[in-house]
């Protein structure tokens, strides 16, 4: 009977294994978000069990044996990317595209630059980290901070429209005082910059009149991350509070931004490639008085005055906006190659972008390159980076914004350009064509790192890094236009000649390499108890060499003539400054059940750049986080599957004020005669006495947060709360004249920055052909002056609208209440303490005592919103949005009412609302040479909006696997689409939108390609 029962199952079986159907299926798993293959992917048979790993090159074949193929479900996982389920039907071969899962909690990121990781949920600090997986790198813009801009709660950049110029970015607020003078001088606002371990050195003025950052022949700056390519960074994180930035100690007040760049993968080499092009328009511009407003406008202020009225042809009305702003080209081209073996991995990349910009004559390019190779044997590591760029920049359109008459022609009767009468500006078309404003600027990055095991758990490295940058500006003035007419005259062979023509070049050199020895060990006992230390020690020096030739009077000015040429006069300057330092550090974490978590920084910093007795600082911060949902009472069944307390306090510093404050500044003449018959000689600066008590800035930080995640953890949340106190803030505050010097630098001021912040991402899908990613954040920054120590006023010069005073905040607006015009006389009135006063009284009566706070040049509020939407597996759409509220700007009275300057400069179309006769009820006054008050209600703008950022749309292309593309996408892209501001002007008028920036912004709309073979 058991022979019997055994001979059937047999039977059965062969039948079953004849009834199956086999076939050979073959295909490629790749990461949606970038098309790069993922090697080691699963793909196995539902049910079976069973799975095939793919290969380097994220191909897989798997022989599929079942009754009814067709109906099989294939299950493809990859770590860190959402399982995708397909059913077989008639294919034969696949292109499998996954999904990075975003709501995975144990996402390892960098919590340090000193190469220490953590999963999220170990994560103790405020720690932000935006994949450029993300966010879209194919945005029209020039420099990588724009990629940040509305994406991290609490992060706000201050663009500047003008490609490749500075931008200002406040984490948490403005990490030091506004400056009062309105130059560059001041402690630096930026947060620690740092590209793969190197630390990134910015672009600061120098101690010197000549090099202070604002004459008319100083140098203008550059963005430093206008040299890095968007297509080669991996991730941003941003550390805000002391647990994650106490770390890095008198550098880490401002907090610091990491940014990793993309490292070559194992597997057959891979190429990717992509390219963009379209136009651009000049947006939001400023409108001024047409010829017929202008002429109208500039006869009243003649008749007003008792002049002879002026007269023009009136068939002309030119449109000088117009002249010198049309559409734009823009262009990028990316190409990188990638792959490795066992041992060495290695990723070479470049780009190549093009702008030439909506304003007529300038332009800006850049080439960027990147390569890194990765070296890994048993115990033993190494990565070389390094990264070179070129940027030139071309100019010549100086003139974009100015209002010149539109009364005024733009060619004479011969064709040439016409002869404006206006000295020092010249004509915007003839300073485009003849002058010249050229900056070329070379550099690299470049770092080297290299890691040994000693023992289990014991890991000693080093680290190299050097940014090096070498920036020439070289500027030419016309004498052909009046923008190169300067005054004087020289003399040749007996003849006198107008000391006309100038050109003047500049260049900075600098580098700051950084080095460091550290060792991390990390231990785990009976599964319960985890814990790392860090402890290494750093060394810094930064060097910047600035020089400028300055050569003016020539005789030729059909080409651009040497420094040695000119026949009016030269000049020749140079400075520089130099800031060294050398620190300890140290960390540790301790982990119990991945429940309760412990973190401790601890570093020592001496620096240069500060007094003998006080050049050294230490720094402390600690965080601790509870993660409650791993708690055994925890409830996951009401949804929510993550919920963590975290809180940190520490202290950080900011040593970046510039060199030799505390020692003092000396200039040095070399024509003098010195001692014992020596040329050359160096005396004290007046401007600025040594000070041996000049210290640290101190930030002292606090913060305390909730994390929490829910369906699956498909929807998370944060919320924070922070209170940073600065002290020891550094001001320049007089002395007594007896001691031969006019002011001193001290540590002076003390403020604070209190704030909220939430962020909330959600990840679902609806159906498998849809799914909506979406992303939005919130902040808002309070600010307080709370102390202000020293001699002399903490107002500001009468055009800046700047105080330092006590209660209010660093970045008020400060000036006199606009009550509008006197129906009885034209003037204009003001309020101080409740009673009314004209131009002439106020002027005579009150100063800057007297102004009170008419607005904040820092947002009440502001924040992003990102939302991505996929359909079909082929279809994208981005949208990205920001918002600002509450933020204020002062606009130049020269744009609205500053009469006196009609003979030789347009308005703008808010002139036009003028007193004219008794009973007039307007909002400008009697057209003559009113007095100036500039500080003043009138002319304080809300800039309160709401931007569309954003708009991309692409399309994977249907192309077979067997093609020699792997994968191919076509998109466009619109950035700077759209904005709705909370104060809008009326019609013909000009409001927040058209005043906030002078230098126009541009609207850019791109077709492109990427593809990976």
């Amino acid at each position: 009977m058991r022979n019997f029962v055994i001979i059937i199952s047999l039977i059965f079986f062969s039948v079953q294994l004849w009834a199956q159907e086999e076939r050979l299926i073959t295909g490629t798993v790749l990461s949606k978000s970038d098309n790069i293959p993922l090697p080691g992917a699963s793909v196995r048979v539902k049910g079976t069990g069973v799975g095939v790993i793919t290969n380097f090159d994220g191909e897989f074949t798997y022989l599929i044996k079942a009754e009814n193929i067709s109906a099989t479900t294939l299950v493809i996982s990859f770590l860190g990317y959402q399982t995708k389920e397909i059913t077989v039907g008639n294919q034969s071969t696949f292109t499998i595209y996954l999904e990075e899962d975003v709501s995975a909690l144990d996402e390892v990121i960098i919590t340090s630059s000193y190469g220490t990781k953590k999963l999220k949920q170990e994560v103790v600090g405020s720690v932000s980290q935006i994949n450029t997986k993300e966010i879209n790198t194919f945005e029209a813009f020039e420099s990588v901070d724009q990629l940040l801009e509305g994406q991290v709660a609490g992060v706000l950049i201050q663009g500047n429209p003008q490609t490749g110029a500075p931008v200002t970015i406040d984490i948490r607020g403005q990490g030091t005082l506004t400056p009062l003078n309105g130059n560059m001088l001041s402690t630096s606002r930026q947060p620690l910059i740092i590209i793969d371990g190197i630390v990134v050195g910015e672009e600061i003025a120098i101690d010197n009149m000549l090099f202070s950052g604002t004459g008319a022949f100083d140098e203008s700056g550059l963005n430093p991350l206008a040299r890095i390519s968007p297509e080669n960074i991996e991730s941003f994180t941003v550390l805000k509070d002391a647990a994650a930035v106490s770390l890095y100690g008198a550098d880490g007040a401002n907090g610091v931004i990491l940014i990793t760049t993309k490292t070559g993968r194992k597997g057959a080499p891979k190429i990717n490639f992509s390219v963009q092009s379209g136009i651009s328009e000049a947006i939001n511009q400023i409108t001024y008085l047409n010829a017929d407003q202008y002429r109208t406008l500039l006869n009243q202020y003649e008749q007003n005055l008792g002049q002879e009225l002026s007269t023009f042809d009136e068939s002309i009305d030119t449109d000088w906006f117009d002249l010198l702003n049309n559409s734009g080209f823009f262009s990028r081209y990316q190409l990188s190659v990638s792959g490795g073996g066992e041992k060495i991995a290695y990723r070479v990349g470049g780009s190549y972008l093009f702008n030439d910009e909506a304003q007529r004559g300038n332009e800006f390019e850049n080439i960027s390159l990147s390569s890194n190779v990765t070296f890994n044997h048993k115990d033993f590591s190494a990565a070389l980076t390094f990264s070179p760029n070129f940027i030139n920049k071309n100019q010549p359109n100086t003139l974009f914004g100015y209002a010149y008459p539109s009364a005024l022609p733009v060619f004479d009767e011969e064709g040439n350009f016409a002869e404006l009468g206006i000295r020092g500006s010249g004509h915007p078309l003839a300073v485009t064509e003849q002058n010249r404003n050229r900056t070329e600027t070379s550099g690299f990055l470049s770092g080297l790192n290299l890691s040994y095991t000693v023992l289990e758990g014991l890991d000693i490295s080093t680290f190299f890094g050097i940014d090096y940058n070498n920036k020439d500006q070289d500027r030419w003035f016309s004498g052909a236009n009046e923008s190169g007419r300067r005054s004087g005259t020289f003399e040749l062979n007996g003849e006198t000649y107008p000391n006309w023509g100038a050109r003047v070049i500049n260049n900075r050199e600098s580098y700051r390499w950084n080095w460091r020895a550290q060792a991390y060990y990390q231990k785990k006992f009976r599964d319960e108890h985890t814990f790392d230390g860090l402890l290494g020690i750093e060394t810094f020096d930064e060097v910047t060499k600035v020089s400028r030739a300055l050569a003016t009077g020539f005789l030729d000015f059909e080409r651009v003539q040497l420094i040695s040429e000119a026949l009016g006069g030269q000049s020749f300057n140079q400075d520089g400054s130099e800031r060294s330092g050398i620190s300890i550090y140290s960390q540790f974490n301790y982990d119990y059940k991945s429940k309760y978590f412990l973190l401790v920084n601890a570093r020592q910093d001496e620096s240069s750049a500060f007094g003998g007795d006080v050049d050294t600082a230490i720094n402390i911060g600690a965080g601790a986080s509870w993660v409650i949902s791993e708690e055994s009472f925890f409830n996951k069944d009401n949804g929510v599957n993550f919920l963590r307390l975290r809180t940190s306090y520490g202290s950080t510093g900011n040593s970046r004020i510039g060199s030799y404050r505390a020692l003092g500044l000396f200039d040095y003449d070399e024509d003098d005669l010195g001692y014992n018959g020596n040329i050359g000689v160096a005396f004290p600066d007046e401007s600025s006495p040594p000070n041996d008590q000049l210290g640290w800035e101190k930030n002292i930080k606090f913060n305390a947060g909730i994390d929490i995640g829910v369906f699956n953890n498909n929807l998370q949340a944060t919320v924070e709360v922070y209170n940073e106190n600065l002290r020891d803030l550094i001001v320049s505050r007089d002395v007594p004249h007896e001691s031969g010097y006019a002011t001193v630098q001290i540590n002076g001021a003390e403020m604070y920055n209190r704030g909220v912040e939430f962020s909330l991402t959600g990840n679902l899908r609806f159906a498998e052909k849809f799914s909506w990613r979406s992303s939005f954040n919130f902040a808002r920054n309070f600010n307080e002056i709370t102390d202000l120590r020293g001699l002399g006023s903490d107002e500001s010069g009468a055009e800046l609208a700047r105080a330092q005073r006590i209660g209010s905040s660093t970045s008020a607006i400060w000036g006199y209440e606009y009550e509008g015009v006197d129906p009885a006389t034209g003037t204009n009135l003001f309020s101080v303490n409740g009673d009314l006063y004209d131009n002439a009284t106020l002027n005579n009566a009150f100063d800057e005592k007297d102004w009170v706070e008419l607005g904040n040049s820092q947002p009440d509020f502001f924040g992003g919103f990102r939302n991505t939407f996929t359909f079909f597996d082929r279809f994208s759409l981005a949208v990205m949005m920001t918002y600002s509220w509450g933020t204020d700007i002062l606009v130049g009275d020269e744009l609205i009412d500053l009469y006196r300057l009609l003979p030789t400069r347009n308005l703008s179309t808010n002139a036009l609302n003028y007193w004219q006769e008794p009973g007039d009820i307007t909002f400008n006054p009697r057209v003559d040479n009113n007095l100036i008050v500039n500080n003043s209600s009138k002319y304080v703008y809300d800039t309160s909006h709401i931007q569309l950022r954003n708009i991309n749309l692409s399309y994977v292309l249907p192309l077979k696997s067997q093609t020699y593309f792997k994968n191919t996408s076509v998109f466009i892209d619109i950035s700077n689409v759209a904005y709705w501001y909370k104060n809008e002007a009326l019609d013909g008028l000009n409001a927040a939108r058209e005043f906030r920036f002078i230098y126009p912004q541009s609207r850019t709309i791109t077709l492109g390609l990427s593809t990976n073979f």
